[in-house]
């Protein structure tokens, strides 16, 4: 049978049994939508975790120094910079970018403005120019981007703003903690106030680093960390072992952890002068890394019962709608139509019907992930940390969606090629008084 005879007949009997399909065709959709729709959701969460603490932590791979003797431990000489640099340069590892930021972790920060306070759990360092791209990314509530701001200004969170009252333009201080224990106190002009409510942005503001750095003891080029991105992020890991092994020997170095725990632990350790981390996001994320974990979890059971209620009922479905079609199968037959010929229109039909299907699937699916990422999270406590953008967005892996589309491929040939093998072998007489069992 030629392949075009071979779709038209195919096509004709998926139109005329449309009706008997009607049933399977939902099953297909629905069990379609729900793993698509949970697959795509918690890819979306986790993407928006690792966009989230890769711009706070400042990068996928991150060289932090910490000198335990300091109150503002999180400490990198600017003499070291160079040689750092190097050795990155050395182990061929290629970052698309490099960043370096002071950073001022504890609670001794604190903002007042007309007779407020609000203590602010991380001040960041950044060079405004190198950052540019990040900044440009964020939501402002007042001010924008950080085109020619100096050292003189400060970024905070629209929480921190309406808390003190303060707007763009406003003539803030800040106290902090030299890296010696002593309070210091500084001015700082607002130059943008930043709509972030995550877990990490609430209590976040951004200065110069230069300017950071004169508040707490710092040389002027000193940092706390040296971000590295890639935009290869699968190979993050192998990346990070080979800048390891590139800095044996030539810097203090403890050894590679890969959760919070670990690192921890390592930092209980005692040295003196400047240890070196090596650090990627999932390190500083392995809790939260847990929750998607049991997201994952969930989502195989779901999708192991979505895969197993459609497989039971294509089975079902073509069992019947074969037992019915035996008479029309065995004219086939008498009529010179190999077994072959019969099983590849019955294949071909069940391929239209899933492809039709997938498809209907795919535009529901789109349409819920729309209407999800239009929905408010506000009333969930830290659940901002899940949100890109104040929004749940859903992220399509393409290797994900090939598998889930290649598994209802496969599980309708399974369903429809043993009971149409063996009808379509069957004895021709009892096929056209519809006795055959198929």
């Amino acid at each position: 049978m030629k392949v075009k005879e071979l779709f038209n007949l195919s096509l004709k009997y998926v139109v005329s049994y449309r009706r008997r399909y009607r049933f399977l065709f939902s099953a297909l959709v629905l069990g379609f939508c729900i793993i698509s729709v949970i697959g795509s959701l918690k890819d979306g969460m986790a993407d928006a975790i690792y966009y989230s603490a890769q711009n706070h932590y400042s990068g996928d791979i991150i060289i932090a120094g910490f000198e335990k003797e300091l109150e503002a431990d999180h400490h990198i000489y600017a003499e070291t910079v160079p040689l750092i640099r190097q050795k990155i340069e050395e182990a061929e590892i290629n970052p698309d970018k490099e960043i370096l930021r002071t950073m001022q972790n504890n609670a001794d920060n604190i903002i007042y403005y007309n007779g407020n306070a609000v203590p602010l759990k991380y001040v960041v360092g950044v060079d405004w120019d190198a950052e540019a791209d990040y900044f440009g990314s964020l939501t402002f509530v007042e001010g924008g981007p950080p085109s020619g701001f100096d050292d003189g200004t400060i970024l905070i969170s629209a929480p921190v703003a309406a808390y003190v009252g303060a707007h763009i333009g406003d003539l803030v201080l800040m106290e902090t903690e030299t890296l010696y224990g002593q309070k210091n106190t500084t001015f700082f002009t607002i130059g943008g106030i930043v709509d972030d409510r995550s877990l990490f942005g609430y209590y976040k503001s951004f200065v110069s680093r230069r300017a950071l750095n004169a508040v707490i003891g710092f040389a002027a080029d000193d940092c706390s960390t040296i971000g590295l991105f890639f935009k290869d992020r699968p190979g993050v890991e192998a990346k990070r072992k080979k800048l390891q092994a590139a800095l044996e020997g030539v810097v203090p170095l403890r050894p590679l952890v890969y959760d919070r725990q670990a690192f921890s632990d390592e930092q209980d350790w005692n040295w003196t002068g400047v240890m070196f981390f090596l650090l990627t996001v999932p390190v500083y994320v392995s809790e939260v890394t847990q929750i998607l974990q049991a997201l994952n979890i969930i989502a195989y059971f779901l999708y192991v019962m979505m895969l197993l209620i459609i497989l039971v009922s294509a089975g079902v479905t073509y069992r019947l709608i074969l037992h019915e079609r035996t008479k029309e199968i065995g004219t086939m037959r008498a009529v010179g139509f190999y077994a072959k010929d019969i099983r590849r229109v019955l294949l071909v039909e069940a391929f239209f019907l899933a492809t039709v299907s997938l498809v209907t699937g795919l535009f529901i699916t789109l349409f819920i992930n729309w209407v999800v990422s239009r929905l408010s999270f506000s009333w969930f406590p830290s659940f901002e940390i899940f949100l890109k953008n104040g929004r749940l967005l859903a992220m399509y892996n393409p290797f994900a969606t090939a598998f889930n589309v290649t598994a209802i491929y496969a599980i309708l040939f399974l369903a429809v090629y043993t009971p149409s093998f063996s009808l379509s072998r069957g004895p021709l007489p009892e096929m056209l008084s519809g006795a055959a069992k198929g």
